[in-house]
């Protein structure tokens, strides 16, 4: 292995934890919750609350979480010295770590949907070819079939993701710049011209602001390169959406870049059952909003119901989080690639 390559590998293997990460998922995955808690069923609270206002923005932090892949899984290829032909065994591991709580998570929504027949809904019925299309993440593709769960079609973006980011790994992250910059402005202008929000050339440009961040971090992008490739991307956003996606970018853009160690605990546990968070709170707020609206009035009673909400839901997504989501890491974890090789040749 060459010199250059075993100095990025030691450099990564020790920073293995970086405190925002945590902290950015925490952040992003409440965020998210309150948005639809607050949101998500218009007339629960009145256009003209403030808190209202401000939890609007919350569907911002999809965004973060693009950026924070972006940034996350080349760092863990380069950890474990990715190659081309370790493309099927890399699918594994992120199937490993992903699908189990996703498919558990579908039957959550389906028993919901089922329970909500006494309160919410006459009947309920089964599209088995609807559920089926899950599998794979292949909803996009067979339209009119739509996600059993709102938050369903960032999995799909990230799955793409991870096909994509496998396949041009070695030319994001050679240790030449050049492949880096030719690859990833290929990429940036192919976004440009797309509007496919169910697909991930849509939203590439904040993975791609993560890619950036990779590099920094490994050392392959001088600063210079650094802050004018993060211009661009930045520009990018800019002109494809707006103002406020520009900043969703920003602050993971800043803190991973410029205070990586910086800690703040509730966050951080947020930050480790966030996943479970995001796949189980939109189907509670769907069903049990609509049943406190018969019972509670008023702005204020609500809101305190959603804080109620949020603190039920917390407690239901550590469950999940135990339960389902630690065992599918575990196995994750028994998927190697790389890593003897690496060794052996330290």
């Amino acid at each position: 292995m060459p010199q250059n390559a075993i100095t990025v590998q030691a450099t990564l293997r020790q920073n293995a934890n970086i405190a925002s990460i945590e902290l950015l998922r925490g952040l992003a995955s409440a965020v998210v919750c309150l948005y639809h808690f607050t949101n998500g069923n218009n007339n629960f609270i009145s256009e003209a609350n403030w808190i209202k206002a401000i939890a609007g923005k919350g569907w911002l932090g999809v965004e973060i979480f693009f950026v924070i892949s972006g940034f996350i899984i080349p760092y863990s290829m380069a950890r474990s010295n990715y190659r081309w032909r370790d493309f099927p065994l890399f699918m594994l591991k992120r199937w490993a770590r992903i699908d189990p709580p996703f498919w558990l998570s579908i039957l959550f929504v389906l028993g919901l949907n089922a329970l909500a027949t006494l309160w919410l809904v006459p009947s309920f019925s089964v599209s088995w070819p609807r559920v089926l299309l899950h599998f794979g993440y292949l909803i996009p593709f067979f339209p009119p079939y739509q996600w059993l769960n709102g938050v369903y079609w960032t999995l799909g973006v990230e799955f793409q993701y991870y096909i994509l980011v496998a396949l041009l790994y070695p030319l994001l992250f050679h240790k030449r710049s050049l492949y880096f910059w030719l690859t990833a402005g290929a990429l940036l202008t192919v976004t440009i011209f797309t509007n496919q929000p169910a697909f991930f050339f849509d939203y590439s440009m904040f993975f791609i602001l993560g890619f950036a961040l990779f590099r920094r971090f490994d050392g392959q992008l001088k600063p210079w390169e650094f802050y004018l490739f993060s211009a661009i991307v930045f520009w990018v956003i800019d002109y494809k959406f707006s103002i406020q996606y520009l900043v969703a970018g920003f602050a993971p853009w800043l803190l991973i870049a410029f205070w990586p160690d910086l800690k703040v605990r509730g966050l951080r546990w947020l930050g480790m059952i966030s996943y479970s968070l995001y796949l189980i709170h939109l189907p509670l707020g769907k069903k049990l909003i609509p049943l406190a609206a018969r019972y509670i009035e008023g702005d204020g009673p609500r809101l305190v119901f959603v804080v109620f909400l949020f603190c039920f839901t917390l407690l239901l997504a550590y469950g999940f989080y135990q339960l389902i989501e630690r065992p599918a890491m575990r196995w994750s974890k028994l998927v190697h690639y790389g890593e003897r090789k690496v060794k052996s040749e330290k």
